[in-house]
């Protein structure tokens, strides 16, 4: 897909997005929109109505940015969908705010109570609404781990599992809106349009994240085959499998790997693969940081491994007519090492320069060398924590770059 195609595909998208917007706003205005134009009281349920559908809506389409789906990485780019799902998230709970306060200020005025009163019986005599409200809390926790800020200071198990509640949050608010929506109920056009929603959401979501890896386990039967350490911290965990040659990937992708081993098997985590297409395995190159990378390093051969993927745009298709220059610190050279393969196998040149703290900490030397010789270059290692002879010291900056 060249550059203008991509673009046009991204419009493509963006009016789906919209045209699904707009189809809810045609309905609302139909049903309650039309009482923006009466008194104070009318006027803030209508927007407390469509608030709440159009942030639903938003967060179904967290759903299908969060699927997999390979049509959306290829046309939008992992960093993309990422800034799209953030920012989108941050939309859809803004709008779910904004409903419960309109809602509960409007039937305040309509019942001429105070609106703590008013949220009360909401929370006692309406069908459904406090399930809404615990699923409304579940989201702002779930946002509010996700601020940067706070998740550095949280496991990654932490994080994925507190994201999980998202999917039961969105299922205690549907129930909400099928009993108590103003807009949805007795309204059997608006009521299929919701439900095809809903199904579409949670279908791409369960078939690109629950049934295409089970597929691929079952097809390719991958397990361990062996580790070999690569630095004292580093190993490389070598996965063999069936027709693995009929496993598709570009140099560059990573997988989501889960290890079904004791202790292991309820975690799945991203890592690039380490090895070019075309060999007899794959290959993953972990560098022990957390308790999950330190506990796979002794997984046990013959081990069976459930992969999600590939997925990523790190990919040789980002510069397809130029040699090479690549710049890789530690372990981060796992992606960039499949990619030197792929292109020492061709006419095109590279050099590298690695950064790492000290020569112990150079995974896949010999590997790497032999590569980047092969595609006419040389690999130049920066070392920050020690000073060798016939090695570059200090940190990377654009006079060594030149």
């Amino acid at each position: 897909m060249n550059d203008r195609q991509q673009s046009y595909a991204r419009l493509g998208w963006y009016v789906t997005a919209g045209v699904g917007a707009a189809v809810i706003i045609l309905f609302w205005w139909g049903i309650s929109g039309h009482l923006t134009t009466l008194t104070a009281g009318p006027m803030n349920l209508a927007i407390g109505n469509i608030t709440g559908l159009l942030g639903t809506y938003g967060i179904l389409w967290q759903l299908v940015l969060l699927s997999r789906l390979d049509v959306l990485e290829q046309v939008f780019g992992m960093e993309r969908l990422t800034w799209l799902h953030r920012w989108n998230g941050y939309a859809a709970l803004i709008a779910l705010v904004a409903h419960a306060i309109f809602l509960t200020v409007g039937y305040a005025i309509v019942d001429r109570v105070n609106p703590v009163a008013q949220f009360l019986n909401f929370q006692t005599g309406w069908a459904d609404v406090f399930k809404a409200t615990v699923a409304l809390a579940m989201l702002v926790i779930i946002v509010f781990i996700s601020i940067a800020i706070v998740r550095r200071r949280l496991k990654y198990e932490t994080w994925y599992y507190v994201h999980l509640t998202t999917y039961l949050a969105i299922l205690l608010g549907f129930s909400h809106q099928l009993s108590v929506g103003t807009d949805f109920v007795g309204h059997r056009a608006f009521q299929v349009y919701w439900l095809t929603l809903y199904a579409a959401a949670f279908g791409l979501m369960g078939f690109y994240r629950f049934v295409v890896p089970v597929y691929l386990m079952y097809r390719h039967r991958f397990v361990v085959d062996r580790l070999v350490r690569e630095t004292p911290d580093t190993v490389s965990i070598y996965i063999k499998g069936r027709t693995i040659d009929e496993f598709h990937y570009e140099a560059g992708q990573f997988l989501i790997w889960r290890f079904l081993a004791p202790g292991l098997w309820w975690q799945a985590h991203p890592f690039s693969i380490s090895v070019a297409p075309g060999n007899d395995h794959l290959r993953l190159t972990v560098k022990g940081l957390g308790d999950f990378t330190r506990a796979v390093q002794s997984v046990r051969p013959g081990t069976i491994v459930s992969i999600d993927g590939p997925h990523g745009d790190f990919t040789l298709n980002r510069a397809p007519h130029s040699d090479l220059l690549m710049i890789a610190g530690g372990v981060g050279i796992t992606p960039m090492r499949a990619i030197i393969e792929t292109v020492a196998a061709g006419t095109r040149n590279v050099e590298l320069i690695y950064a790492v703290r000290t020569r112990a900490d150079i995974a896949m030397r010999a590997e790497l060398e032999k590569l980047v010789s092969r595609a006419g270059g040389t690999v130049h290692y920066l070392l920050s924590n020690e000073q060798v002879e016939g090695y570059a010291h200090g940190l990377l900056d654009a006079a060594m770059v030149h």
